[in-house]
C-alpha cells in the first residue's frame, strides 16, 4: 500500500472501527496478513526463515543447547519457518489461525508442525510446553488478556515466554489490540517473574528485527513513544 494512502487510511479506520462488524473486522485481517506474506513469497517462491535463530539465542542470551528436547510453541507463527532452526527440540510446533491458507506458501515442506488456532483457544493441554513465543504477533490478536491467559496455562511452570511485540501505537487494521508498556509489564508480572525487559525504538522504516538487531536497548520507552518490546518471562508456581 502507499505511504499517501497508509496515512490518510489510518485515521479513518480509527474512527469507523467501532461501528464495523467483528467478522468483517476479522477477515480484513486476514487478508492484508495473506497479501503481506504472498508479496514476500512471490519475489523468490521461499520465505526467508535464516534471522530467527539469532532471535532465539543469541538476542535473548540463550543457548541452542537451552533448548535440547524442550517442547517449543511459537504463537502467531506466520508461514515462513519460524522454527526450523530448532532440530534439536524435543517438539516444535507454530500456531496461527491462517495455517490453512498458509499451505500455499510451502509450509508442508517445513520439518516443523503447523496448527490451525487462535492464540486465545491454544488446543494444548495445561502445562504442557516449556517455551512459548510471540515474535511481532501479540498486537494482531483480537483479545490480547485472554491471549495471555491462554499462553501461561499450557506453558510449564519454571518455563519461559519469550515475547517481541509493539506497543504504545494506535490500533491499525491488522494490529487492533492496542498495547501499552506499563499494562503489559503490569499483566506479565502477575504470571511469573520477568527475567529480562527491553525497549527498543523502531528505526530503518519501520524495519522491526533490523532495530532490534541493530538498535541500541533502552529501560523503557518515553511515555507515548512508539516502540519495541523484548522480555523474558518465567512462569510461576
Amino acid at each position: 500500500m502507499h505511504p499517501t494512502i497508509k496515512r490518510v487510511a489510518k485515521p479513518i479506520f480509527r474512527a469507523v472501527r467501532p461501528i464495523l462488524p467483528a467478522p468483517l473486522l476479522l477477515w480484513f485481517k486476514g487478508y492484508s496478513e495473506m497479501r503481506f506474506w504472498k508479496g514476500l513469497y512471490s519475489e523468490e517462491r521461499k520465505l526467508d526463515n535464516d534471522h530467527y535463530e539469532y532471535f532465539y539465542t543469541t538476542f535473548f542470551s540463550l543457548e541452542k543447547d537451552w533448548y535440547t528436547g524442550k517442547t517449543l510453541l511459537d504463537v502467531g507463527c506466520g508461514p515462513a519457518g519460524s522454527l526450523e532452526w530448532a532440530d534439536m527440540a524435543g517438539t516444535r510446533t507454530g500456531l496461527d489461525p491462517l495455517v490453512e491458507q498458509y499451505r500455499t506458501l510451502g509450509i508442508d515442506k517445513h520439518k516443523m508442525d503447523y496448527v490451525c488456532a487462535p492464540v486465545e483457544k491454544i488446543p494444548f493441554a495445561t502445562g504442557s510446553r516449556d517455551v512459548v513465543c510471540s515474535f511481532n504477533s501479540l498486537d494482531h490478536v483480537d483479545h490480547l488478556d485472554t491471549a495471555i491467559d491462554e499462553i501461561f496455562r499450557v506453558l510449564k511452570v519454571g518455563g519461559s515466554f519469550l515475547i517481541i511485540v509493539e506497543v504504545n501505537h494506535k490500533a491499525r487494521p491488522t494490529e487492533p489490540i492496542e498495547i501499552w508498556e506499563d499494562a503489559l509489564r503490569q499483566t506479565l508480572a502477575r504470571h511469573g517473574t520477568i527475567a529480562s525487559w527491553r525497549a527498543f525504538p523502531i528505526r530503518y522504516d519501520h524495519d522491526i528485527y533490523r532495530s532490534l538487531r541493530e538498535g541500541s536497548p533502552i529501560e523503557r520507552m518515553p511515555d507515548g513513544k512508539e516502540g519495541l518490546i523484548a522480555a523474558q518471562v518465567i512462569k510461576g508456581a
